[in-house]
């Protein structure tokens, strides 16, 4: 499925912080851990009036992944 160029640097950002995710005691993730995300859109120089946008559309893409990975599980 191809990336829309309003999405693109949203999936920079999640693919930026892939090895960012909180996981929990008993094994499986939470989501991601946004003080990283943060500082990987200060480090791709995003403008403090779209970090907010830039957020929701990562959450978005999170929310997929978190579903996508609950779905592997159940086989």
């Amino acid at each position: 499925m191809p990336v829309l160029p309003e999405n693109w640097e949203a999936l920079e950002l999640f693919l930026a912080c892939a090895t960012q995710w909180r996981h929990v005691p008993m094994g499986g993730v939470t989501g991601l851990d946004y003080t990283a995300l943060y500082s990987v859109m200060a480090m791709h120089q995003v403008a403090a009036t779209e970090q907010r946008e830039r957020l929701a559309q990562v959450q978005r893409i999170e929310r997929g992944a978190l579903q996508a990975m609950k779905d592997q599980q159940r086989g």
